[in-house]
Protein backbone atom coordinates (compact mmCIF):
# COMPACT_ATOMS: atom_id res chain seq x y z
CA UNK A 1 0.00 0.00 0.00
CA UNK A 2 1.57 3.69 -0.86
CA UNK A 3 0.88 6.63 1.52
CA UNK A 4 1.45 10.14 0.48
CA UNK A 5 4.42 11.94 2.06
CA UNK A 6 6.25 14.79 1.54
CA UNK A 7 10.22 14.07 1.16
CA UNK A 8 13.37 16.14 1.17
CA UNK A 9 15.74 14.87 -1.99
CA UNK A 10 18.02 16.79 -1.15
CA UNK A 11 21.65 15.29 -1.97
CA UNK A 12 19.49 11.85 -2.39
CA UNK A 13 20.98 10.06 -5.56
CA UNK A 14 18.46 9.15 -8.46
CA UNK A 15 19.72 6.94 -11.25
CA UNK A 16 17.25 6.80 -14.16
CA UNK A 17 17.66 4.16 -16.74
CA UNK A 18 16.54 5.53 -20.13
CA UNK A 19 17.93 8.72 -21.77
CA UNK A 20 14.61 9.61 -23.51
CA UNK A 21 11.82 12.34 -23.21
CA UNK A 22 10.27 10.24 -20.18
CA UNK A 23 13.97 9.69 -18.72
CA UNK A 24 14.46 14.16 -19.20
CA UNK A 25 10.94 14.59 -17.58
CA UNK A 26 11.80 12.95 -15.04
CA UNK A 27 15.37 14.21 -14.53
CA UNK A 28 14.46 17.76 -14.46
CA UNK A 29 11.58 16.54 -11.61
CA UNK A 30 14.09 15.12 -9.32
CA UNK A 31 16.94 18.05 -10.27
CA UNK A 32 14.36 20.45 -8.95
CA UNK A 33 13.83 18.38 -5.76
CA UNK A 34 17.41 19.07 -5.23
CA UNK A 35 18.73 15.58 -6.14
CA UNK A 36 21.97 14.60 -7.22
CA UNK A 37 20.76 12.34 -10.89
CA UNK A 38 22.26 9.94 -12.97
CA UNK A 39 21.01 9.22 -16.40
CA UNK A 40 22.34 6.17 -17.85
CA UNK A 41 21.26 4.74 -21.11
CA UNK A 42 22.72 3.96 -24.79
CA UNK A 43 21.67 7.05 -25.93
CA UNK A 44 20.23 10.43 -24.68
CA UNK A 45 18.14 13.67 -25.62
CA UNK A 46 19.60 16.74 -26.34
CA UNK A 47 18.37 18.17 -23.14
CA UNK A 48 20.16 15.74 -21.31
CA UNK A 49 23.44 16.29 -22.94
CA UNK A 50 22.89 20.02 -22.46
CA UNK A 51 22.36 19.06 -18.97
CA UNK A 52 24.77 17.03 -18.22
CA UNK A 53 27.27 19.73 -20.31
CA UNK A 54 26.53 22.48 -17.60
CA UNK A 55 27.04 20.14 -14.59
CA UNK A 56 23.38 19.72 -13.35
CA UNK A 57 23.48 16.05 -13.85
CA UNK A 58 25.47 12.98 -15.10
CA UNK A 59 24.89 10.81 -18.04
CA UNK A 60 26.53 7.44 -18.66
CA UNK A 61 26.55 5.55 -21.41
CA UNK A 62 26.49 1.89 -20.81
CA UNK A 63 25.61 -1.66 -21.73
CA UNK A 64 22.41 -2.62 -20.46
CA UNK A 65 22.21 -5.85 -21.42
CA UNK A 66 24.69 -6.60 -18.88
CA UNK A 67 23.47 -7.45 -15.29
CA UNK A 68 26.90 -6.65 -14.19
CA UNK A 69 26.93 -2.89 -15.72
CA UNK A 70 22.96 -2.27 -14.42
CA UNK A 71 24.17 -3.83 -10.93
CA UNK A 72 27.15 -0.85 -10.85
CA UNK A 73 25.12 1.65 -12.51
CA UNK A 74 22.45 1.61 -9.48
CA UNK A 75 24.16 0.22 -6.76
CA UNK A 76 24.52 3.80 -4.57
CA UNK A 77 20.78 5.03 -6.04
CA UNK A 78 17.86 6.00 -3.48
CA UNK A 79 15.66 5.86 -6.13
CA UNK A 80 15.62 4.17 -9.15
CA UNK A 81 13.23 5.54 -12.52
CA UNK A 82 13.20 3.05 -15.08
CA UNK A 83 12.41 4.98 -18.60
CA UNK A 84 13.16 2.80 -21.20
CA UNK A 85 11.10 1.24 -24.50
CA UNK A 86 12.72 -2.38 -23.92
CA UNK A 87 10.33 -4.04 -21.72
CA UNK A 88 12.67 -7.07 -21.39
CA UNK A 89 15.50 -4.33 -19.98
CA UNK A 90 12.29 -2.85 -17.84
CA UNK A 91 11.60 -6.18 -16.07
CA UNK A 92 15.83 -6.56 -15.71
CA UNK A 93 16.19 -3.28 -13.83
CA UNK A 94 13.36 -3.73 -11.95
CA UNK A 95 14.10 -6.99 -10.77
CA UNK A 96 18.19 -5.74 -9.80
CA UNK A 97 16.62 -2.91 -7.87
CA UNK A 98 14.18 -5.24 -5.79
CA UNK A 99 16.89 -7.34 -4.76
CA UNK A 100 19.30 -3.92 -4.22
CA UNK A 101 16.25 -2.98 -1.95
CA UNK A 102 15.91 0.42 -4.04
CA UNK A 103 12.83 2.41 -4.16
CA UNK A 104 11.87 2.17 -7.64
CA UNK A 105 9.53 4.28 -9.91
CA UNK A 106 8.53 2.77 -12.79
CA UNK A 107 7.60 5.06 -15.55
CA UNK A 108 6.51 2.57 -18.03
CA UNK A 109 4.46 0.12 -15.20
CA UNK A 110 2.39 2.07 -12.45
CA UNK A 111 1.16 -0.91 -10.84
CA UNK A 112 4.56 -2.14 -9.59
CA UNK A 113 6.38 1.18 -8.93
CA UNK A 114 6.99 1.84 -5.55
CA UNK A 115 6.88 5.95 -5.75
CA UNK A 116 4.34 7.72 -8.21
CA UNK A 117 5.32 11.35 -9.27
CA UNK A 118 2.07 13.20 -8.99
CA UNK A 119 0.45 16.02 -10.52
CA UNK A 120 1.33 18.67 -8.29
CA UNK A 121 0.08 22.11 -7.51
CA UNK A 122 0.25 25.33 -4.84
CA UNK A 123 -1.84 28.23 -3.52
CA UNK A 124 -1.12 30.42 -1.03
CA UNK A 125 1.96 27.83 0.37
CA UNK A 126 -0.53 25.11 0.40
CA UNK A 127 1.01 22.22 -1.58
CA UNK A 128 -1.38 19.21 -3.08
CA UNK A 129 -0.52 16.66 -5.37
CA UNK A 130 -3.08 14.37 -7.33
CA UNK A 131 -2.46 10.77 -8.53
CA UNK A 132 -4.32 7.57 -10.13
CA UNK A 133 -1.75 5.66 -9.53
CA UNK A 134 -1.82 5.27 -13.05
CA UNK A 135 -5.39 3.80 -13.68
CA UNK A 136 -6.24 7.40 -15.15
CA UNK A 137 -3.50 10.32 -15.89
CA UNK A 138 -6.20 12.62 -17.71
CA UNK A 139 -8.85 11.99 -14.80
CA UNK A 140 -6.30 12.97 -12.51
CA UNK A 141 -4.75 16.14 -13.97
CA UNK A 142 -8.28 17.63 -14.31
CA UNK A 143 -8.39 17.07 -10.72
CA UNK A 144 -5.26 18.75 -10.13
CA UNK A 145 -7.42 22.23 -12.22
CA UNK A 146 -10.25 21.83 -10.05
CA UNK A 147 -8.82 21.75 -6.78
CA UNK A 148 -6.47 24.49 -7.95
CA UNK A 149 -9.16 26.86 -8.88
CA UNK A 150 -10.79 26.35 -6.10
CA UNK A 151 -8.23 26.78 -3.69
CA UNK A 152 -7.20 29.96 -5.55
CA UNK A 153 -11.08 31.53 -5.88
CA UNK A 154 -11.86 30.63 -2.00
CA UNK A 155 -11.77 34.01 -0.27
CA UNK A 156 -12.27 31.95 3.04
CA UNK A 157 -8.94 29.86 3.02
CA UNK A 158 -7.05 32.61 1.90
CA UNK A 159 -8.67 34.13 5.75
CA UNK A 160 -7.94 30.91 7.50
CA UNK A 161 -4.09 29.85 6.11
CA UNK A 162 -3.23 33.80 6.32
CA UNK A 163 -4.72 33.47 9.92
CA UNK A 164 -3.12 30.03 11.23
CA UNK A 165 0.21 30.95 10.17
CA UNK A 166 0.41 33.72 11.81
CA UNK A 167 -1.06 32.41 15.04
CA UNK A 168 0.81 28.97 14.70
CA UNK A 169 4.06 31.03 15.09
CA UNK A 170 2.91 32.43 18.48
CA UNK A 171 1.33 29.67 20.10
CA UNK A 172 4.45 27.31 19.11
CA UNK A 173 6.72 30.51 21.29
CA UNK A 174 4.06 30.51 23.66
CA UNK A 175 3.27 26.47 24.79
CA UNK A 176 5.82 24.16 24.24
CA UNK A 177 3.51 20.67 24.40
CA UNK A 178 2.59 19.73 21.09
CA UNK A 179 -0.69 18.22 22.40
CA UNK A 180 -2.06 21.33 23.87
CA UNK A 181 -0.51 23.04 20.52
CA UNK A 182 -3.06 20.91 18.69
CA UNK A 183 -5.80 21.93 20.98
CA UNK A 184 -5.28 25.45 21.39
CA UNK A 185 -5.59 25.79 17.36
CA UNK A 186 -8.68 24.04 17.18
CA UNK A 187 -10.18 25.70 20.22
CA UNK A 188 -9.51 29.28 18.73
CA UNK A 189 -11.00 28.38 15.24
CA UNK A 190 -13.97 27.18 16.81
CA UNK A 191 -14.37 30.38 18.83
CA UNK A 192 -17.47 32.20 16.88
CA UNK A 193 -16.15 35.76 17.53
CA UNK A 194 -12.61 34.91 16.25
CA UNK A 195 -13.69 33.02 13.35
CA UNK A 196 -16.06 36.24 12.21
CA UNK A 197 -12.99 38.42 12.42
CA UNK A 198 -11.33 35.77 10.33
CA UNK A 199 -14.19 35.72 7.68
CA UNK A 200 -14.07 39.56 7.67
CA UNK A 201 -10.76 39.26 7.02
CA UNK A 202 -9.75 41.22 9.81
CA UNK A 203 -6.69 38.90 10.35
CA UNK A 204 -5.20 41.26 13.10
CA UNK A 205 -8.14 42.06 15.33
CA UNK A 206 -8.22 38.16 14.94
CA UNK A 207 -5.00 37.38 15.93
CA UNK A 208 -5.40 39.72 19.13
CA UNK A 209 -8.55 38.30 20.50
CA UNK A 210 -7.49 34.75 19.89
CA UNK A 211 -4.22 35.65 21.75
CA UNK A 212 -6.47 36.68 24.63
CA UNK A 213 -8.56 33.96 24.89
CA UNK A 214 -5.91 31.54 24.71
CA UNK A 215 -4.02 33.70 27.94
CA UNK A 216 -7.28 33.23 29.85
CA UNK A 217 -6.92 29.21 29.27
CA UNK A 218 -7.70 26.09 26.93
CA UNK A 219 -9.63 23.19 28.38
CA UNK A 220 -7.99 20.44 28.41
CA UNK A 221 -10.56 18.18 26.42
CA UNK A 222 -13.28 18.62 23.51
CA UNK A 223 -10.50 20.37 20.81
CA UNK A 224 -8.75 17.08 20.11
CA UNK A 225 -8.31 17.45 16.38
CA UNK A 226 -10.23 14.42 15.79
CA UNK A 227 -13.58 15.60 17.33
CA UNK A 228 -12.54 19.37 16.32
CA UNK A 229 -12.34 19.14 12.63
CA UNK A 230 -15.45 17.76 12.25
CA UNK A 231 -17.92 20.44 14.47
CA UNK A 232 -15.89 22.83 12.17
CA UNK A 233 -16.70 21.14 8.92
CA UNK A 234 -20.76 20.85 9.88
CA UNK A 235 -20.38 24.17 10.68
CA UNK A 236 -18.37 25.99 8.09
CA UNK A 237 -18.92 23.77 5.44
CA UNK A 238 -21.30 25.78 2.75
CA UNK A 239 -19.03 28.78 3.07
CA UNK A 240 -15.98 26.84 2.63
CA UNK A 241 -17.26 25.11 -0.49
CA UNK A 242 -19.26 27.90 -2.40
CA UNK A 243 -16.77 28.91 -4.49
CA UNK A 244 -15.60 25.75 -5.82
Amino acid sequence: MRIPLYIDLSGRNVVIVGGGKVGERRALKFLEAGAKVKVVANDFTEKLKEMAQSGKIVIEKKDLDNDIEVIRAIKDADIVVIATNSKKLNDKVFSIAQVLGKFINDATDAQRSHIHVPFEGSVDGIRFAVTSEGAAGVAAHIALYVIEECLRRNSLLHSINQFSRLFKEWVKREIKDPKVRFQTYWYVMLDPDVFNLIKSSQIDKALELAKLKVLKGVPEKGYEPDKAFPKFIQQWKDELLGSC
